[in-house]
C-alpha cells in the first residue's frame, strides 16, 4: 500500500528570505524617515523658543521705555527712571543683563552694543545684536511725556 502524496502549499526557504529584505529595507526607510521628522520638529521648536524669548524681550523693554521718564547710559549701563524705581540694562559677556534693584536677572538675549544715540534733542536707544551671523539693529525712539516736557521747559527758564 503506497501512500499518497499530500502537496502543502508553502513558501520556500528563498520566497521567505526575500520577503525578510524586503520588510527590512522597508522598516530602515520608515525609522530614518521618523528621525528625521523627529529632527525637524526639535529644530522648529529651537527656533521657536529663540523667537519667543526675543518677542518676550523686546515687548518687555519697549513697555520699559514708554512708561519710564527718564533714560541715561552710563559706565556701560542702560538707565531707565520710572517712578520711584530704576530699571537697568548691561551686557555681561553678550548677554543682555535686567535688573530692578539688587539682582541682576538673564534675559536670555544677546547683544554686542547697548548705546544712546541723541540727534536734534530727540534719543534714541539702540541695542546692535548678531542675527543669524549678520549685525542687525533693534531702535526704539525715547519721547519723554507731556509732564516732563513741561517739567524740562519751565527748568531751561530758570
Amino acid at each position: 500500500m503506497s501512500r499518497k502524496k499530500q502537496h502543502i502549499e508553502a513558501f520556500t526557504i528563498f520566497e521567505v528570505t526575500v520577503v525578510l529584505a524586503i520588510m527590512g529595507v522597508l522598516i530602515g526607510l520608515i525609522a530614518v524617515s521618523v528621525n528625521r521628522f523627529n529632527e525637524q520638529l526639535k529644530m522648529t521648536g529651537d527656533i521657536n523658543q529663540e523667537l519667543n524669548e526675543w518677542f518676550a524681550f523686546r515687548s518687555n523693554l519697549w513697555s520699559e521705555l514708554y512708561s519710564c521718564d527718564s533714560i541715561n547710559s552710563q559706565g556701560g549701563e542702560l538707565l531707565l527712571f520710572e517712578n520711584n524705581k530704576v530699571i537697568r540694562y548691561k551686557l555681561e559677556e553678550e548677554n543682555v543683563m535686567r535688573s530692578t534693584g539688587f539682582d541682576w536677572q538673564d534675559t536670555k538675549t544677546k547683544a554686542e552694543s547697548i548705546r544712546l544715540e541723541e540727534v536734534d534733542e530727540k534719543t534714541t536707544v539702540i541695542f546692535d545684536f548678531k542675527w543669524k551671523g549678520d549685525l542687525m539693529t533693534l531702535s526704539y525712539y525715547f519721547e519723554p511725556d507731556v509732564k516732563n516736557k513741561i517739567n524740562d521747559y519751565f527748568a531751561h527758564l530758570e
